[in-house]
């Protein structure tokens, strides 16, 4: 058993005694500085410069005590994959692959415990993380893409259809490379900007703003 997973066991320990003492009910606050700690745990030095954090996280709690849960899994979920993506900007960490949150209610967790797994999985093929989000919302994971990555235009055979009459059929192009995603202008008519500038080719950073045609669309690294 390594130190991690001893720690593990004893604060599954000390959390089983204090549950059955007092009774407390999990919640979901607990469940998140629960994961954050993991997170703080897991977070390790990657390439030159960079701190790697963990990007798959198991939760486990018991039945009864996510019936007593003011949300539902599904709930506690997205709330853990944005703070678990806030967190990562706070501690200037990245993600080697696609964040990904799941919560379970098993009877093999004890009752007034919380139990988390993290680890750091890499993205298939090698294709860094990141998602594309559109104006409605709707995220894009672009990991899940192959090396050459996506094109966006209004051509219907386009990775990301635009329907947008101020964007080219052949538009622009969101391809990996070692350091991150990079957007790359294909020649439209009316160019590809970032964050209100022009660009032919630009290495995309969290938050970035992509505008193509008139279509805007937010770039998220994780």
């Amino acid at each position: 058993m390594g130190l991690r997973d001893l720690e593990r066991a004893i604060e599954r320990g000390v959390d089983g005694v204090l549950g059955r003492v007092f009774s407390s009910d999990v919640s979901r606050l607990e469940i998140e500085k629960r994961v954050e700690r993991e997170l703080d745990a897991g977070t390790r030095r990657g390439a030159p410069g960079t701190r790697v954090m963990p990007n798959e996280i198991e939760v486990r709690i018991h039945p009864d005590d996510a019936n007593t849960l003011d949300d539902n899994t599904t709930d506690i979920e997205r709330s853990l994959l944005v703070m678990a993506r806030d967190h990562a900007r706070d501690m200037s960490c990245a993600f080697e692959g696609p964040l990904v949150v799941t919560v379970t209610a098993t009877p093999e967790a004890q009752r007034g415990t919380i139990e988390v797994f993290a680890t750091a999985e890499h993205a298939i093929a090698g294709v860094p993380p990141g998602t594309l989000i559109y104006p409605d919302g709707y995220r894009y994971d672009l990991s899940s893409t192959g090396p050459d990555g996506i094109v966006l235009g209004r051509d219907p055979d386009s990775d990301i259809i635009i329907d947008d009459e101020k964007a080219s059929r052949d538009h622009a192009q969101l391809r990996p490379s070692p350091r991150g995603w990079i957007v790359e202008d294909l020649g439209s008519t009316n160019g590809t900007r970032v964050n209100g500038f022009r660009t032919s080719a630009q290495l995309l950073l969290d938050g970035d703003q992509v505008l193509i045609g008139a279509t805007e669309f937010t770039f998220d690294a994780s």
